[in-house]
C-alpha cells in the first residue's frame, strides 16, 4: 500500500431506495465541502475458538465501521442534507429537531504517493461507503483572539452493511478503486453519488 499524502473531494448522496439482496439507489449527489481529514475505524468480529489449550481459529470479519470526517466548513444546505435539519422556505430558517438523520452514501479521494522507483508517482484512490448515518456531536464557538484558532466541524458517521445482490452471503460496506488521474477518480465518485459533471 502506498503512503497517503492528501485527501480531497468529499461527496455524498441520500439513499433513495435500498432493497436487501437486490440494490441500493441514491438521489442527486453533492460535494460536501473541502476536505480536512477522515478517520475510518473498522469494527470486526472478535470470536476465538480454542482447543487443546491453543487458538484453533479466529473470526475477524467486518461487522461495521465509524467515520470521523472533518470538513473545512458546512453550508446550511449541506448540513440539512447530511443531518436532517429542516428548512422553513418562507423564512430560510433551519430547525434542528429530534428526527433521525438520513442514510447517505459517502465518498472521498485519497491522494497516494509512490516513490519506491526511480521517480515519484501520484495516484488517486477513490472510496465510496454505501450507507452511512452522520451526526455532529458538538458545536464550538469562541471569541477571536490575537492568535487565530481555526475551528472546523467534525461529523461522526456510523456505517452499515448492505446486501447488493441476490447471491450475497456477506454484506458490503465500501468500495474503492485507484486511478492514475484526479479527473478519473472524480468521475468514479460522481457516478456513485449521482453527480452530473456540470454541478462539480
Amino acid at each position: 500500500m502506498k503512503p497517503n499524502v492528501g485527501m480531497l473531494y468529499p461527496v455524498a448522496s441520500a439513499v433513495n431506495t435500498y432493497t436487501p439482496y437486490s440494490s441500493i439507489t441514491y438521489g442527486t449527489g453533492f460535494v460536501v465541502s473541502e476536505a480536512r481529514g477522515a478517520d475510518v475505524q473498522w469494527e470486526t468480529e472478535n470470536g476465538e475458538f480454542y482447543g487443546d489449550d491453543i487458538l484453533l481459529d479466529a473470526a475477524k470479519g467486518i461487522v461495521g465501521y465509524t467515520i470521523a470526517f472533518e470538513a473545512a466548513g458546512l453550508a446550511d444546505t449541506v448540513r440539512a442534507k447530511l443531518l436532517g435539519e429542516v428548512k422553513n422556505n418562507s423564512t430560510s430558517e433551519y430547525t434542528i429537531n429530534g428526527a433521525d438523520a438520513p442514510d447517505v452514501g459517502f465518498g472521498y479521494i485519497r491522494r497516494m504517493r509512490d516513490n519506491s522507483g526511480s521517480s515519484v508517482v501520484e495516484t488517486f484512490e477513490a472510496w465510496w461507503f454505501y450507507k452511512v448515518k452522520f451526526a455532529q456531536p458538538n458545536e464550538t464557538a469562541r471569541t477571536k483572539e490575537r492568535t487565530l484558532e481555526w475551528r472546523a466541524p467534525t461529523l461522526n458517521g456510523t456505517g452499515m452493511g448492505v446486501y447488493l445482490t441476490a447471491a450475497a452471503e456477506k454484506p458490503d460496506f465500501a468500495a474503492h478503486q485507484t486511478f492514475a488521474t484526479l479527473a478519473l477518480a472524480k468521475s468514479y465518485l460522481n457516478t456513485k453519488a449521482g453527480i452530473s459533471s456540470g454541478t462539480t
